[in-house]
């Protein structure tokens, strides 16, 4: 499944932000959603395959730059303020 490694990536960096770089306590529901959102993502593929596909890059890149929670910043503003110390 061609869509499952975006979509995995994207819980992981989305609790790593919160967990690892903005020392928050761990948000259970962020790895069980992914799992679901994982499996829906895989059943879909059957469906449509290049465009389950586009679609989890493109909850990847955006997962990137927005913020999920208003309280923490998205993993590109967290990288940009590291980079300025």
């Amino acid at each position: 499944m061609r869509s499952t490694g975006p979509i995995l990536a994207t819980g992981a960096i989305t609790l790593g932000n919160k967990v690892i770089v903005h020392s928050q306590p761990m948000d259970w529901k962020i790895p069980v959603m992914t799992g679901i959102a994982a499996g829906i993502f895989a059943i879909a593929e059957h469906a449509w395959a290049e465009g389950t596909v586009a679609l989890s890059w493109l909850v990847l890149v955006s997962v990137l730059f927005v913020r999920i929670d208003p309280n923490t910043p998205a993993p590109v503003e967290s990288f940009v303020t590291w980079l300025n110390g």
